[in-house]
């Protein structure tokens, strides 16, 4: 037995265990080797976001300036001239539609800029850079809290977050273009990952504040609750309601003390549109209001009733998609997708901007299934709204108003951001993402269940 303990010491003194330590080692220098990459990646898309925010600009980002100013000048009875039809405004009657938490950064933004100016003509490169600079955060926390959420190894963090960083959609509408869905996003998606983890106060606390950065968020944060009804009960559901509802009365109760009620409702709930045909083409991204405009384009066709169904059809599509998301099992991440999805498929006004708010959660419903046929749909489902970019002339948002940048068309036209093909392109993509989104929410539905359907997080 002594010699026995005296050749186990041994060994250990000579190192016996050295391989043990060597993969202990290697693991903790391999988790910092990921995230001196995934350093380098936020690093790369901060700059090439940083770089494009003050030389380009879209029709929203001066519009954007002049809200900014009424703000200032008229505080929290804003929503009384929030019709865009006072002197200042470059384009008379855009109105301000949007919950007041934009408004609140856009007052923000002019304090960081505040001898900016903007008109018809031109926009103040200091107030592109101030306008899109909580945006472009709000990207690349989307990236930070898509390496925190997605489970397994380091590599798998890294890859998902990246295709979120370094996905050209985002950088367009944040950088190029000048819109802020990206921080509606990033609150919906923290508020789904902590739902998951069981934090659902704060999950429905960051709902809430997504609401109020864009009302049709209000759509996933409902499937949520549907979803959630069925583990938390309907007493803690209703609690959470009233979480979110707290959230919304918070920040609109200040602007309707000055009585304006009548501007606040029309900014908020009645928004929208009335049903019209979607011209142009471009930048509508519903297939089937894209198709029955083309076709009114091309044959002259009178399709503009068929139009006015999708509200309807909307209407039934959401209740449906609702009583199913409670009655089957699935996760409080694919309700908040399908949610938006239903939204999407079936509203006949759908801009480029919208498609922020799923491409994060499509990228996370693909990082967490274990099944390969929804990782690749998923996947497909989040990235191809890229392509858009190369149909239209990205090159033209640079040299819109002055100042104006025409050196970066030479740039752009080696990777082909410059072109402008026709109509029947932008159609087809319509028609391809619409047709993608009915067959992911139906296959959420068949097929693809809650039980044994997730990675364990690591």
């Amino acid at each position: 037995m002594v010699g026995l303990r005296g050749i186990l010491k041994k060994r250990r003194d000579n190192g016996a265990d050295t391989p043990m330590k060597l993969k202990f080692h290697w693991s903790q220098i391999s988790n910092k080797v990921y995230l001196g990459v995934f350093a380098v990646v936020l690093a790369a898309a901060a700059y090439f976001r940083f770089w494009a925010a003050p030389l380009s600009t879209g029709v929203d980002v001066p519009q954007f300036w002049a809200f900014a100013k009424v703000f200032q000048q008229h505080g929290l009875d804003f929503y009384r001239y929030a019709g865009g039809n006072l002197d200042i405004f470059p384009t008379k009657g855009w109105g301000f539609v949007y919950p007041p938490i934009w408004l609140l950064i856009l007052r923000l933004a002019l304090l960081a800029a505040p001898h900016s100016s903007a008109s018809v003509y031109m926009v103040d490169s200091s107030w592109r850079l101030a306008m899109k600079t909580p945006v472009i955060a709000a990207d690349l926390a989307i990236g930070c809290l898509l390496y925190w959420a997605v489970p397994g190894p380091k590599w798998r963090k890294l890859l998902f977050a990246s295709l979120w960083l370094l996905h050209p959609t985002s950088w367009y509408n944040s950088a190029v273009f000048g819109q802020f869905d990206a921080i509606a996003a990033a609150f919906l998606l923290a508020s789904v990952i902590l739902l998951q983890k069981g934090r659902d106060r704060l999950a429905f606390l960051l709902a809430g504040l997504a609401v109020m950065t864009k009302q049709h968020t209000i759509i996933p944060v409902a499937f949520m609750l549907a979803v959630s009804a069925r583990n938390l009960g309907w007493r803690r559901i209703w609690s959470d309601c009233a979480i979110v509802a707290g959230v919304v009365l918070v920040f609109s109760i200040p602007f309707l003390i000055t009585g304006a009620f009548g501007g606040y409702a029309r900014s908020i709930i009645l928004a929208g549109q009335a049903p019209d045909y979607q011209e142009p083409i471009m930048y509508a991204f519903n297939g089937g209001a894209s198709l029955l405009t083309y076709l009114h384009m091309v044959f002259g066709w009178g399709t503009k009733i068929y139009i006015t169904l999708s509200i309807p059809l909307l209407a039934l599509a959401l209740l449906a998609a609702l009583f199913f998301s409670y009655k089957r099992s699935i996760t409080p991440l694919q309700g908040a997708l399908i949610g938006f999805l239903v939204f999407l498929s079936f509203m006949y006004r759908v801009n480029y901007q919208y498609l922020i708010i799923y491409i994060p959660l499509a990228l996370l419903a693909a990082a967490q299934t274990r099944l390969r046929g929804e990782r690749i749909m998923a996947i497909i489902v989040a990235m191809l709204p890229a392509v858009w970019l190369w149909f239209f002339n990205v090159s033209f948002w640079f040299y819109y108003l002055s100042p104006s940048h025409d050196w970066v068309v030479k740039i752009f036209a080696h990777i082909g951001l410059t072109h402008q093909l026709p109509d029947y392109a932008f159609l087809t993509l319509a028609l391809v993402l619409t047709c993608l989104f009915l067959a992911y929410i139906v296959l959420t539905f068949v097929r693809w269940k809650k039980k044994n359907a997730l990675l364990p997080e690591q």
